[in-house]
């Protein structure tokens, strides 16, 4: 069912901003058995960095790499193997951080089961566990139609697009629920529009594409 680009929201959509500040905790890893040790150790935030806050890293992974152990694997280890099931990884289908760690450790242990030799790291490229920080905003961007909504989208920055839908998923343990398609279902309802939003797989996509992919999803359902 389409709907009028002016029909107004029973509530507008405020558009946040966030920023991510990461720090070394001073722990490295230099082969995939001292990566494991580590993840077995650290805090819940550093896994939370290198799972997917680092996306709003100044240079962020590409899709193929949709984390930094994957791309640590891809670049550091030449180990293609692993860095495809690192990308594979999908942290936002465990219930709690604790399992995330567990099942993250099981790829780890089991990768080093069948490796004749634990993969090393080249000197200068060793694996430097952060953690981070996260500021958030309210920015004057809000939307009263879906008009607003696409027109909005459209300019704000990627730290947006990662904190309503990407950050959210944890912050509130919400699954694949997001506050755009959340926002979209309690205003229009569109079951089949919230569903195509919140089947992206933000695994695959880069932030600018999710934005491009709801941009269009959206305008299919606009008169």
């Amino acid at each position: 069912m389409a709907v009028q680009p002016d029909q107004p929201a029973e509530s507008p959509f405020g558009f946040s901003e966030c920023f991510i500040m990461p720090m070394p905790i001073g722990k490295m890893a230099t082969n995939l058995r001292e990566l494991l040790q580590t993840v077995r150790e650290v805090n819940d935030a550093v896994l939370c960095y290198h799972l997917w806050q680092s996306r709003l890293a100044i240079t962020q992974p590409g899709a193929e790499y949709p984390n930094d152990f994957a791309l640590w694997a891809a670049t550091a280890l030449q180990d293609s193997n692993l860095a495809e099931k690192l990308s594979a990884f999908h942290p936002f289908g465990y219930d709690g951080m604790e399992q995330v760690r567990e099942a993250l450790a099981d790829l780890l242990e089991e990768y080093l089961w069948d490796a004749p030799f634990p993969p090393w790291a080249r000197p200068g490229f060793e694996f430097d566990f952060c953690e981070a920080s996260t500021v958030v905003l309210r920015s004057q961007i809000v939307a009263h139609t879906l008009g607003e909504f696409l027109s909005a989208l459209k300019s704000v920055g990627l730290d947006s697009i990662y904190y309503h839908f990407v950050d959210v998923r944890w912050r509130l343990r919400a699954g694949k629920i997001d506050d755009f398609s959340y926002w979209i279902e309690c205003n229009y309802g569109l079951p089949e529009l919230v569903a195509a939003i919140r089947g992206i797989d933000i695994s695959f996509y880069t932030l600018e594409e999710v934005r491009t992919t709801i941009l269009d999803l959206v305008s299919r359902y606009l008169r």
